[in-house]
């Protein structure tokens, strides 16, 4: 029987511990790294029960090619992690990659190779984690949304002798639908799991870093004083998707990122709470992938580009403000 395996304790692989902690799907969990363990020792689910997560906590392990290893980790700490699981991966599991913004990929497929069982994921699921009056660490399930799943692999293949790949793909992809969807449904398969990314990339070039620029939660930036922001950021994603082979309206561009922020309106962005705690930020991968693409491409990307410059400068005081204390 297939075995979740999720790396990293951040909100998102803390949440999917929590979904099979509760639906009683075996799974392991596993740090990051041991600098950066904060395993949570609880969930508050969205009917409000607590209970306890009992799963193990191993360091990395050889996996069975029916397990399945997920890796909702950002862009950037994503080849630290894979390279570690790279002597534990012979029998070829399917690995999930699950994060914001863009780029992950490519990183993973320059390590795994181009026809290693890789998939994509996006999850609207809402979470985050805190401390208790105990200091021990919890996960909340905060929104209930949804995980869309999708092969890296082309469905269009040109030659016979890809058949083989493909058809792994497609066997392996059944495998993580299914075993995610008894840990936190529901789980949705894409045929075109790039379009689902590439629209997540919208939302968060938006609501990312203006909430994190302003400190302010995500309703805010349905306010009109960030219209013109919103529909520069939206037109500039626009004409770099298009030059990326990805077709995009601009008005439901800009009407996706107003009911995402309206429905998430009480919560604070993943890069707000990046600079509220002096992390560093997924912003590279996500106006930055923009502003990379607009230039291998000779498209302007100036406001996203200007974006990028001012959350690593804020990013960078943050830092430098608390080191001084």
């Amino acid at each position: 029987m297939a075995q979740l395996h999720i790396v990293g304790c951040g909100a998102i692989g803390s949440l999917l511990a929590a979904g099979a902690e509760k639906h009683n799907v075996n799974y392991s969990l596993y740090p990051r790294s041991a600098v950066s363990a904060d395993i949570p020792g609880s969930a508050v689910w969205l009917d409000g029960k607590t209970f306890s997560l009992n799963g193990s906590v191993l360091p990395p392990q050889s996996l069975s090619a029916n397990d399945v290893l997920i890796i909702p980790l950002k862009v950037y700490q994503l080849e630290e992690a894979l390279t570690q699981w790279l002597p534990f991966l012979n029998q070829k599991p399917v690995v999930v990659l699950l994060h914001n913004g863009m780029g992950g990929q490519e990183i993973a497929q320059s390590l795994l190779g181009d026809h290693y069982p890789l998939l994509l994921a996006t999850t609207s699921h809402g979470a985050l984690k805190k401390r208790t009056s105990r200091n021990v660490s919890q996960v909340i399930f905060t929104g209930s949304g949804s995980i869309t799943i999708g092969s890296s692999q082309p469905e269009s293949i040109d030659i016979v002798t890809d058949l083989d790949n493909l058809e792994n793909s497609k066997n392996k992809l059944i495998v993580a639908c299914d075993l995610l969807t008894r840990v936190l449904p529901p789980v949705t398969i894409s045929n075109d799991i790039l379009y689902a990314l590439w629209s997540k990339l919208a939302v968060n070039a938006v609501i990312n870093p203006l909430t994190a620029l302003n400190d302010v939660p995500n309703r805010a930036i349905c306010d009109e004083c960030y219209s013109e922001l919103r529909h520069q950021i939206c037109q500039e994603f626009v004409d770099v998707a298009a030059s990326c082979g990805q077709r995009f309206d601009l008005r439901a561009i800009k009407n996706t990122v107003l009911e995402v922020a309206t429905a998430t309106g009480n919560n604070f962005s993943s890069m707000h709470q990046d600079i509220k705690y002096k992390r560093q930020t997924e912003i590279d991968a996500i106006n930055g992938y923009i502003v990379t693409m607009a230039n291998k491409k000779g498209i302007s990307a100036s406001t996203n580009a200007l974006l990028v410059q001012r959350v690593k400068a804020l990013s960078a005081n943050t830092r430098l403000i608390t080191s001084q204390r």
